[in-house]
């Protein structure tokens, strides 16, 4: 019994870990599965539903454009025989507003002989005092509107629509994108081009502060939010309507520029984007500017805009593990705790084996009245010290003919 023996209390405690190690593994996987899934649609509808928002805004303002272009279409149809007072309805159609930056009516070639081959009545808003709107009539020759394409697809298709962006005529700099109506004579001829122009500055400034605000979520250390969320609006052939860089605006298109991870072709998204289709659970993932995002997108009513959201794949991967692993953790630190107190526990019943394993070495080696450790417990462990106490008297009876007492221990 003095050869070297293995622990039961080590035996017992390993395969409990090693089983309690298989069920952790298995909990673990579905638990950081389900819960990563979890936060990656939470992020999604969080995305989304910002989205949502940006849109309604953007919504409002174009609403207060086609409000502000269509309360005053009947009274300039019906008031063709008087180009002196258009602009006063420029200057009205400008003030009424809020987001209209200016406004002009540029009529076909020689509609007014008296007024020459070229007129647009004309009101814009001074841009360091809004409330002061300037007007006037423009002969100008150049540039020649008649020969240009938003002026051309509005007279011969006949339909309202918004125009591609463009610089401001006065600085060159701000970009506007305008709200253009057809004008008709009395017989239904399109004599005219009504154009609300509005900043596309506001819609770049508007689509920054969302992301602003959903930057500023902190579940985790800020360092987990090292690349931020970029919107902007694209026309549906992909060219930039708004971006934060505004050298990219009307020069660069987007469809050529997002690229599938895998090295697959993007017609399939484009495809998804120009019909509205995204799906929450699982938005799309390509290179954007030359990171890996997920793509949420959304179109802009009663225009040929679509909303786009990029957001870093890392951002939101990173944040899916960080609750994945709290999740785990919180599972994790109880079941350790559980195998610690079970080991305690054992050692703990198992003290009395130990002292009953020392007894049983001195009755070897020929102590017989080692005395046998009390038992608080009448079970498994207590019949043993009594066998052990039993062989104790017998043994002693035999060596020195000393009759067998049982101790009450």
């Amino acid at each position: 019994m003095k050869d070297k023996r293995t622990s039961l209390v080590g035996r017992f405690t390993g395969r409990f870990l090693l089983l309690m190690i298989i069920i952790v593994l298995g909990i673990s996987y579905g638990v950081f599965y389900l819960e990563e899934q979890a936060t990656r649609q939470f992020y999604s509808e969080i995305y989304h539903n910002k989205m949502r928002i940006t849109n309604e805004y953007t919504r409002r303002v174009i609403s207060d454009v086609y409000v502000a272009v269509t309360n005053n279409l009947y009274y300039l149809e019906h008031s063709l025989d008087n180009p002196d007072g258009h602009k006063v309805t420029m200057e009205r159609i400008v003030k009424s507003g809020t987001r209209v930056r200016s406004c002009g009516l540029s009529f076909i070639e020689n509609y007014y002989p008296q007024k020459g081959r070229l007129f647009c009545p004309y009101a814009w808003r001074d841009i360091d005092k809004p409330d002061t709107i300037y007007t006037q009539d423009m002969y100008y020759e150049e540039p020649d509107y008649l020969n240009a394409g938003w002026f051309l697809d509005v007279v011969n298709s006949d339909t309202a629509q918004w125009s591609a962006p463009f610089y401001d005529h006065f600085n060159q700099k701000t970009t506007l994108s305008a709200y253009m109506v057809p004008i008709h004579d009395q017989t239904g001829r399109v004599v005219a081009v009504l154009g609300a122009d509005i900043s596309l500055d506001w819609f770049t400034n508007k689509l920054s502060e969302a992301d602003t605000i959903i930057n500023r979520i902190k579940l985790f250390p800020a360092n987990t939010f090292e690349v931020k969320s970029n919107s902007f609006i694209i026309n549906r052939d992909g060219r930039y309507v708004t971006n934060y860089d505004k050298r990219r605006i009307m020069r660069d298109n987007f469809f050529l520029q997002v690229k599938a991870c895998d090295g697959s072709n993007v017609e399939g998204v484009i495809t998804r984007i120009l019909n509205g289709k995204t799906d929450n659970k699982t938005p799309d993932r390509f290179i954007v500017d030359g990171k890996e995002c997920y793509l949420y997108y959304m179109p802009v009513k009663y225009t040929q805009w679509i909303l786009v959201t990029a957001v870093p794949c890392k951002t939101i991967d990173t944040l899916c593990y960080l609750n994945g692993a709290t999740v785990l953790m919180i599972i994790l630190i109880p079941l350790l705790l559980l195998v610690i107190a079970g080991y305690w526990y054992m050692r703990k019943a198992l003290q009395p084996v130990k002292q009953l394993v020392k007894v049983a070495d001195d009755i070897v080696d020929g102590k017989l009245d080692t005395p046998l450790p009390a038992m608080k417990h009448n079970d498994e462990i207590s019949q043993l010290r009594h066998a052990l106490e039993e062989i104790q008297g017998i043994l002693s009876y035999y060596s020195n003919g000393t009759p067998y007492k049982p101790d009450k221990g």
